[in-house]
């Protein structure tokens, strides 16, 4: 299953050491909020740790260029 747009965002905040309550601030919405799409984005995934989130995020960074 595809992820959100915002799922995705959320996850590039965290990729890069954000913790949900930064991220909620920065998007402007609750931490849990934040921590919801987070969650949704890892169980997509398949995702558990923080060093696979940001591998993920890199790589698939990588393979857009």
């Amino acid at each position: 299953m595809p992820l959100t747009a915002r799922e995705y965002e959320c996850l590039q905040w965290a990729a890069r050491g954000k913790t949900a309550w930064e991220i909620g601030c920065i998007l402007g919405v609750t931490r849990r909020t934040a921590a919801f799409h987070l969650d949704n984005a890892r169980r997509k995934l398949g995702i558990t740790t923080r060093s696979q989130l940001v591998a993920r995020v890199v790589n698939s960074k990588s393979s857009h260029h």
